[in-house]
Order: structure tokens, then sequence, then C-alpha cells
């Protein structure tokens, strides 16, 4: 484990253990990926060498879309194809080039592999994470309980908008007009409920801010949000005649917060306290009246203005007027089970279960026979675009090389693009696996634009 970075030689790298390359656009990346690959081919790297060389079959490259596979798959090719010219020759420009040249002690035998290794890229392990998972649990069908066929469906969009259609019918349609009128704010229907929760149908399901209890309804949630506003209200309504004493007599600065404002405020606020309360929507300026919106507006030397109806205002602020989770929660639940009773019924499998599949079957009984199997068959595994990985992915990729001896996982990814969360994707994950690999490098010299490769 560490948490200092160290720059990346990608003629250097000690290809064993866990190790994470941060690589951030414009850093020549898949250039970096091609160097790697030549030196496991050829077992290029001194101490820093993998125990033995690896052909394309047993070096497994994992990316997240096809079009991704497909320029991967190109890229090695073609670095394989010019390291292999530059053997025969006995000399390359390219500064990648001529450093792997300087480690070839039988050039010849290196043309050699390099040619046996360009003619079998067609059969090379470059996957999608989904491609990886169905060949993996098809040829491993004992250990991973695969043992009957099911067809393949790459597109569970229909599926999913008919569970979500059904749920709405179910649970949204018999509202009073009240708590409808909230949902509506939310997802107008179906279809925008379902673009909100489709990324999580699969895999982790994500933190809720306020979970519901098993047995919460709608219009239980509905009632002490009603409440709580309805508190206030009459918390303001029975203390704002305090409010302006309070102010006036306290420290607040006045080009912060002017008292031509706080009059229009008060009155905004107390308009609002006299209303029925019809909608959670709280109106703007009570935001002004919040202790801590107050503090900020203070002079440095200044006392700041207290008082218990400003500490209400910032606690409901605080709290989440929502139904939004509890609605997400069911949804969640009720959605993924209708569309794995309808895969079940049909005979067929999604794409992402695939994933959950061999996530489970990892940590089953027979979780280290399927997890050795495949290291066996994959010594090393790099992993492309690692920023797009959600936790189970990652969770599938340690359990199989975790800590495991003579096998490397390489992950390759760019930290500022997890923000971004790509199909669930997750800035925790890929903080978890800066935590927990051997050690972690950065890549700051553009092997690529030194090479003239464009």
């Amino acid at each position: 484990m560490t948490d200092t970075a160290e720059s990346l030689d990608p003629l250097r790298l000690p290809l064993t253990g866990e190790r994470l390359i941060e690589a951030s656009a414009g850093t020549g990346k898949t250039f970096t990926i091609a160097a790697l690959y030549l030196r496991l081919l050829l077992g290029l790297g001194g101490e820093s060498a993998f125990p033995r060389q690896v052909s394309v079959e047993e070096l497994l490259v994992v990316t997240f879309t096809e079009a991704a596979t497909e320029e991967l798959r190109g890229r090695i090719r073609s670095n394989i194809h010019e390291l292999r010219i530059a053997c025969l020759r006995d000399s390359a420009d390219n500064p990648l080039y001529a450093g792997l040249l300087a480690e070839i002690a039988d050039k010849t035998q290196a043309a050699q592999t390099l040619l046996l290794a360009e003619r079998q890229m067609d059969e090379a392990a470059v996957f999608t994470i989904h491609g990886f998972c169905q060949r993996m649990l098809s040829l491993n069908a004992f250990e991973s309980g695969m043992l009957f066929e099911q067809q393949l469906i790459e597109d569970e969009s229909r599926l999913r908008y008919q569970a979500c259609a059904d749920f709405w019918r179910r649970h949204c349609y018999p509202l009073p007009r009240e708590i409808a009128a909230v949902i509506h704010e939310a997802w107008k229907g179906p279809r925008d409920l379902l673009k909100s929760i489709d990324r999580w149908l699969q895999g982790e399901a994500p933190q809720l801010k306020s979970p519901p209890s098993a047995d919460e309804t709608l219009a239980e949630r509905h009632q002490q949000i009603i409440e709580r506003i309805n508190v206030l209200k009459q918390q303001w309504l029975a203390q704002v005649g305090e409010v302006e004493a309070v102010l006036e007599n306290s420290g607040l600065d006045r080009r912060k917060f002017n008292r031509g404002n706080q009059g229009k405020w008060l009155e905004k606020v107390t308009a609002w306290a006299e209303e029925e309360t019809l909608s959670y929507q709280l109106p703007d300026a009570l935001e002004k009246f919040s202790q801590a919106f107050l503090l900020e507006r203070t002079k440095a030397d200044g006392a700041p203005p207290v008082h218990p109806l400003f500490s209400a205002v910032e606690a409901l602020l605080a709290s989440p007027l929502t139904l939004t989770d509890l609605v997400i929660a069911r949804a969640m639940v009720e959605i993924r089970e209708a569309v794995a009773r309808e895969k079940r019924r049909r005979g067929e499998l999604g794409f992402d279960d695939m994933l959950s599949r061999l996530d489970d079957a990892l940590r089953g009984e027979s979780g280290e026979a399927l997890a050795s199997a495949i290291r066996q068959r994959f010594p090393v595994a790099m992993i492309d675009e690692f920023q797009d990985t959600d936790p189970q992915q990652y969770r599938i990729f340690r359990r199989i090389w975790r800590r495991q001896a003579d096998t490397a996982l390489l992950l390759i990814g760019d930290p500022k693009q997890a923000i971004y969360a790509f199909r669930g994707a997750d800035i925790f994950t890929y903080m978890k696996a800066r935590g927990d690999v051997t050690a972690h490098y950065t890549l700051d010299t553009n092997w690529r634009s030194r090479a003239g490769d464009g």
C-alpha cells in the first residue's frame, strides 16, 4: 500500500503485484500500455521483468467499450510490428523501441516471438469488462455454476422501462393529489424516474441521504415533512417580531445584509408562513435568516445575531425535504426483481448479469478454484480506463489477482475523469484502489509525442 506516487518509467515499472498508473489526457497512455505489453511479450525489464515471457492469449487487457478494445488491439498490433522491424534492422529512431532494443540479447529470436504475437492478435485477450466476464463464466462453467444455456441479450432497456412503468402505475397513480404533485416535481413520469436510477439497477446500490425504514410509506414521509415545515412556520409567526431588534443590536456588516433587503425578506417569509403548506418549496429569502448565513455576514469584531428562530431555520434547510430517496429505494428493489423475474421466465441473461454472476461465483464455495483457473489463464491483467470501474468490477479484479505470487494487476486510469462517474463509476473506488495497491505511479513523460507518434 502506498500514498506517494512515483514517476513512471514504462521500461522499468516492476511487472508483478498490484500497480496503479495515473495517466492524464495527453500523456501517451495508450503508447505506455503498448510498451508494457511489449515488455511482457519479450520478458524485458531486468529485475523489474515478469518472471517469464507471456503470450498474447495470456495477457489480459480490459477496457470499457467495444470501440476502445478495437482501438487498443490495433495500437498494440502496430507497436508489435514496429518493434519487430526494429529488431530485424537492429536500430530504431523511436526512443521507446531503442530502449527496448538495448535490452534484447537475441534480436532474431525476439523478432520471431513478435511475428508470432502479431499473427495471434486476433485471438489476443483484449476484452470489454462484459466480454471478459462472459468468457470466464463459459470457460469455467463448472466452477461458476453456469451449466445451462441462456440467451444473451445486449439491451435490457425495454424490460427495465416496462418494470418501471408497472412500478409507477402501482405506486404513483393511486397517490393523493398533494403527494402526486410533489413526486411530479421530481419526475414527470416513469421515463424520467428510470433515467435517474438506470445506472444503479445492476451492481452496487447508491448511498441514500435519508434511506427509508422497511415499512415507511410515502404518505408517512410526506406527513413528516409537512409537519416539519409547519412547525417552523408557527415558530416564525410567533417570533418574527423579535427578529428586527436582534439584527439591529448585532455586529452585522450592513454592506452584506442591508436594511432595505431585510424588510423585503421578512415580508416574503412571513407571507409564506401564513399560507397553507401544499408543497415542500421554501422561499429563497428563508436562507437569509439561517444562523450560518448571518454569521458569515457579521463583522470580524462584531457580535453575531443569535436567536432560536435562526437555528430552527438552519435545521429545516439542512433536513432532506424530499420523497425521492424513498421512491428510489422502493423502485430499485422492485424494478430489479421484476426484470430478473422476466429474464428468468424468458431464459435470458443481460450483460450486467454476467458481472453479478462472476462476482457471486468468486465469492461462493468454488470461488478460489474459479479465481485460480482465471489466474492460470491470465497471469497478467491490465485494466485500462480504470476510473470507469465500479465497486463490483473492482471487487472481481481484486478477488482474482490480489496478493498472488507471479501475477500482475496493472490498473491504468485518469483520476480527473473519475469525477464524471461514467456508468456508475465511483471516485471512492478509485481512491480505495490507490490505497490498496503495492505502488502507484504518475505518467508525466509523453513517450508518444517524444516518439513522434502523433
